[in-house]
């Protein structure tokens, strides 16, 4: 016999108190939770062994919310499936080689400059600690410079496997990135016939929720991916634009770094920040990299509570406090990459229980005639009963 919590809740407690109503009610309550918590360790468990399959997919469904558009704007004007997404997808490649290549001879001069900017800044340091409060000797900077030196060449065989582990994982995430990539050409290409055969596959009773959940989800990426390119376009525009009035150095790759914080809510803005500031500290010194500061709380209050709302309100809908334990989870969990995509999933999994409980119909059982009979998820409009007729006397017409 299945112990029901509200019928727990209604029990008088037993004779003599040995179980107390509320003991029986957090007790049915407990070894629920345990079971829920049991499975999702258990599918973390699964889904962490084919996270070199699964992020890909994942990378590859936000991007194929991107490019769908354009590709379907080519198929309407006639051209087949095949040549619209390799149009879309040449385009695309050609952009983001054009910014590199107008990118690198102004990083190149940049970085020279930083370079310099380094040096004049260790110098000022060592003539501080030598002439400053502490009056560190010479000698003692140079000990310490050699005891440093010396710590790097006894740890050079930990620095080596380091570097192995480092140079399998660039091998992972470029294998990584091509399947990425080629998911996606699929996705673009294929994605409606994918859609109609697991729509056939699936049983006839389930096709209307299937077609709703995938319809939210959807919605959800497409709309995530949309809202926060824009979001992060506006916090580039203006971290670039403080940044070229105060003459700091490598406004465009901060500004790039900015765009791609912005997918990081909350957390990106203030990484950039930090990288800006920085960068202003070593080349124009204390005052800029204050300015930096300031510039990031202002952006990061313009990102809060202008543009994220009217940007991402209507697609992701969650509060401030659930985005920021969302990635807080998901870099506890799988680090950057978890940060990366906690809000996307936890939006999508929001929108997929939302789908659900909307496509939920009745089960009472009730007259098909006057309640509606079910139609594809949807319930027939209620027809009212015809009032009745006195009945004809025979022989009158």
């Amino acid at each position: 016999m299945v112990l029901n919590a509200s019928d727990a809740a209604q029990r008088p407690p037993a004779r003599g108190g040995i179980v107390p109503s509320w003991l029986a009610v957090g007790a049915a309550y407990a070894w629920r939770l345990l079971l829920l918590a049991g499975a999702l360790y258990v599918v973390g468990i699964v889904l962490g062994r084919f996270q070199v399959i699964l992020l890909p997919v994942f990378a590859a469904l936000l991007l194929t919310s991107i490019l769908v558009p354009p590709a379907r704007w080519l198929r309407g004007k006639g051209l087949p499936a095949l040549v619209s997404t390799w149009i879309v997808f040449l385009a695309v490649l050609g952009a983001i080689a054009g910014v590199v290549a107008l990118l690198i001879p102004s990083v190149s001069g940049d970085f020279g400059r930083l370079g310099h900017e380094l040096a004049q800044g260790g110098h000022r340091i060592e003539r501080w600690l030598q002439n400053g409060p502490l009056h560190v000797s010479r000698s003692q900077i140079d000990s310490f410079v050699t005891s440093i030196r010396d710590q790097l060449t006894k740890s050079s065989g930990t620095i080596a496997r380091y570097g192995l582990t480092g140079a399998s994982v660039v091998l992972e995430t470029a294998a990584g990135l091509l399947l990425t990539l080629v998911l996606t050409f699929y996705f673009v290409k294929d994605g409606s016939q994918m859609t109609a055969w697991l729509s056939a596959v699936l049983p006839e009773r389930w096709r209307g929720r299937a077609a709703a959940v995938g319809r939210a989800v959807w919605h959800t990426m497409s709309g995530y991916v949309r809202g926060t390119a824009v979001n992060g376009l506006v916090d580039a525009s203006l971290m670039a634009s403080g940044l070229y009035l105060l003459r700091v150095p490598l406004v465009v790759p901060i500004a790039l770094l900015t765009f791609v914080g912005g997918f990081l809510p909350l957390v990106g803005a203030v990484a950039s920040g930090a990288i800006a500031a920085l960068v202003a500290l070593v080349a124009k010194g204390p005052v800029a990299a204050l300015v930096v500061v300031g510039m990031t709380v202002f952006i990061h209050n313009v990102e809060g509570y202008l543009v994220g709302p009217l940007v991402l309100g209507r697609a992701v809908h969650l509060h401030a406090v659930v985005i920021l334990l969302s990635i807080a989870a998901g870099t506890v969990a799988a680090g950057a990459v978890g940060a990366f995509l906690a809000v996307p999933v936890v939006g999508t999994a929001v929108a997929v229980v939302t789908a659900l409980r909307v496509q939920e119909v009745p089960t009472a059982p009730t007259d098909p005639s006057l309640t509606g009979a079910s139609d594809g998820g949807r319930l027939r409009p209620v027809r009212a009963p015809r009032r009745p007729t006195a009945p004809r006397e025979v022989g009158k017409s």
